[in-house]
C-alpha cells in the first residue's frame, strides 16, 4: 500500500499577493505530476494537497493550520509566506514535530530565532537576514563608520505586509549585532 503524504498549503486566495494560491498552485501542480510519473524520486507514495487562504493575516493563517492539524491533513505545511501570518504557525508546529516549507517569512527573527523558536521552518527564499549581512559586508569592505537608514514604515506592502518595516529592523539589528564600529540612525516616512 501506498504512504499518503499530505501537504498542507497555507496561502492567501487573493491573487493580488505574490505568493497566492491563484499564483503558487500550477507550480505545485506541475512538481506533483512530475513525482507522481518518476518513481525514481519517489515510489509508494500517494501525494495530496490541500488548500487554505490565509488571507495573509496571523488569526486566519493559524486558524487554517489548526484546521489541517486537527483534522490529521497534514504531514508538512508549504507557506505561509506572509511573514504575520507564518509566525504563529512557525511558532506552533514544534509542537505537533511538523515541517513548514515557505518562500516568505523574510523577516530577520525567523533567522535569529531559529534554534530556539522556530526549529521546523525551512526558508527557501530570499530573506532580510541575508539582506542585512550584505550591507555590513559592503560598509565594511569600504571602511565607512556611518548609515543613515531611510524607509516607509508601509512601503512595499503589496509584496509583503510591512515589507520596508521588516526589511529596515534587521538591518538595523544586523548592522547592531555584526561586531563593527558602525554608527547608525534612522528616519522613518509616514
Amino acid at each position: 500500500s501506498k504512504r499518503k503524504v499530505n501537504i498542507a498549503v497555507v496561502l492567501p486566495l487573493n491573487p493580488f499577493w505574490s505568493f497566492s494560491i491563484p499564483r503558487v498552485k500550477p507550480a505545485i501542480d506541475i512538481a506533483i505530476e512530475t513525482l507522481n510519473n518518476n518513481t525514481k524520486i519517489i515510489s509508494n507514495m500517494d501525494i495530496s494537497v490541500r488548500y487554505a487562504d490565509s488571507n495573509c493575516n496571523a488569526a486566519m493563517g493559524i486558524n487554517e493550520a489548526f484546521n489541517f492539524y486537527l483534522h490529521k491533513h497534514v504531514d508538512v505545511y508549504f507557506g505561509p509566506c506572509c511573514d504575520y501570518a507564518a509566525a504563529p504557525i512557525a511558532r506552533q508546529i514544534p509542537f505537533w514535530d511538523l515541517p513548514m516549507v515557505t518562500a516568505g517569512a523574510m523577516a530577520g527573527d525567523f533567522g535569529r530565532m531559529k534554534k530556539s523558536v522556530y526549529p521546523l521552518l525551512t526558508r527557501v527564499g530570499t530573506n532580510f537576514n541575508s539582506l542585512a549581512q550584505c550591507i555590513v559586508d559592503i560598509l565594511d569592505n569600504f571602511n565607512w563608520h556611518k548609515v543613515k537608514l531611510l524607509y516607509q514604515h508601509k512601503g512595499l506592502d503589496y509584496i509583503v505586509g510591512k515589507y520596508c518595516h521588516l526589511a529596515a529592523e534587521a538591518i538595523h539589528i544586523g548592522i547592531g549585532t555584526s561586531g563593527k564600529n558602525i554608527k547608525q540612525d534612522y528616519f522613518k516616512f509616514e
